[in-house]
């Protein structure tokens, strides 16, 4: 209860009624005596204390937080003048003849002593065309806004020099990044447009010294964050420095990647990349990789059977366990002529004549090589500005040529601007 002046008055007034005037006045100026500093105390009080609204409030950021983004324009000439807008086997450049958006992302990302993380939106015709496969049947998955998520992960550092990380993120097999700006080269190789380029799930990291460091994942599967079935995949990364320029990196991957109303087929994988970066101005880089999966039947030729069904054929459908492989070997050469320019090549073979990751329908599958030459003009750093020229010859006619043709051959220039900032 809160007294006042005015309450000790009015208590007063009541008391008068039934008690001697002489009695009263001394019991009022008890009152007063005893309840004159409580009513100071809150006076005062009311005079000093600040409103809420007029606190300041500050959000002190990390000294680490960045916001960053970065836009990858181009322009593409297709030589064979194909009929179709879009080229097939790529995800990166995959426009013919228009001015366009390969990649575009805004970012922000921390990395403290005790935790790190990074959240970047992303759009592009790259992007549409890795999360074509993205399941969209699942009711409350992500599916409808995931293809705009390039990385959204927070990660604790839980011992020394070891972190655990868990969310979306960037892929680690392959030397080429998603990037980029980050590669030497504009376009990718065969060789990275079929890994992924991202991963869902949690990854474990540990540095054994200055040389040697590996990771550990648990993920949905094969490029996917909608999983397809309700396996986990499982990758790992080992990385060891020979010298400060000479690097071997080693990631595997194994993992179901058949949907739940097929049988199981595991994929296997091994990516090998030995980079030797000579000088400033030099490096060379070999990547080989190798993958086998398990296939989803066999038939068994029993000519019995149509004697005793016709309906049933000549061959009985069972478990396979065959593993279907595939291989592909990719070298890189950049040299910086000047302070403002570089040339890069690139030679590439791709060999998957079962059609493990590339359904053509044709006798030899898809057997192709690639020659790529690149020219960077630096001198706009943050700013990029590329010329390429790339040529591709498959064992089949795969490539789309004129007016609803094909060749076995595709050849094309791009034009590129891109920046980071």
């Amino acid at each position: 209860m809160m007294f006042n002046q005015t309450s000790v008055l009015s208590f007063g007034n009541i008391l008068y009624s039934g008690y001697p005037k002489s009695l009263l006045r001394i019991f009022i100026l008890i009152l007063f005596v005893i309840f004159s500093p409580l009513l100071a105390e809150e006076t005062s009080s009311e005079k000093t204390m600040p409103k809420a609204d007029s606190i300041p409030t500050t959000i002190v950021l990390p000294k680490s937080f960045q916001f960053g983004g970065f836009i990858d324009s181009y322009y593409l000439f297709n030589r064979n003048l194909p009929k179709d807008t879009e080229r097939n086997f790529t995800t990166q450049a995959v426009r013919n003849g228009e001015f366009n958006v390969n990649l575009a992302y805004i970012d922000a990302k921390v990395e403290e002593k005790n935790y790190r993380g990074r959240l970047a939106f992303q759009w592009g015709t790259s992007v549409n065309a890795n999360y074509a496969a993205e399941l969209v049947a699942d009711k409350y998955s992500n599916q409808n806004s995931v293809k705009n998520i390039q990385e959204a992960y927070t990660g604790f550092k839980i011992a020394r020099d070891t972190w655990v990380d868990a969310g979306i993120f960037f892929g680690n097999i392959g030397h080429e990044s998603w990037i980029s700006q980050n590669n030497v080269n504009y376009t990718r190789a065969f060789a990275l447009d079929y890994v992924p380029y991202y991963s869902s799930g949690v990854r474990l990291s540990h540095k054994f010294g200055d040389q040697l460091s590996i990771q550990l994942q648990v993920l949905n599967g094969w490029q996917n964050i909608t999983d397809n079935n309700k396996d986990k995949s499982f990758g790992s990364q080992i990385k060891y420095l020979f010298f400060p320029n000479l690097i071997l990196t080693l990631n595997q991957f194994a993992g179901n990647e058949a949907p739940n109303n097929e049988r199981k087929q595991m994929r296997l994988y091994q990516n090998t990349i030995l980079e030797w970066i000579l000088t400033d101005s030099f490096s060379l880089v070999g990547q080989f990789d190798v993958g086998a999966q398990k296939a989803k039947q066999s038939f068994i030729y029993e000519p019995w059977l149509a004697a005793y069904d016709p309906s049933l054929g000549e061959h009985r459908e069972t478990k396979s366990d065959v593993y279907r492989q595939w291989y592909h070997g990719t070298l890189w050469v950049s040299y910086k002529i000047a302070p403002e320019f570089r040339l890069s090549f690139r030679v590439e073979r791709f060999y998957d004549p079962l059609q493990v990751m590339v359904n053509t329908g044709t006798r030899n599958g898809f057997m192709s090589n690639g020659y790529t030459t690149t020219l960077d003009i630096l001198t706009f750093d943050p700013g990029l500005i590329r010329f390429e020229y790339v040529y591709r010859r498959s064992a089949d006619s795969l490539f789309a040529y004129k007016e609803n043709h094909t060749s076995k051959k595709e050849d094309f220039f791009v034009v590129a601007f891109s920046m980071k900032f």
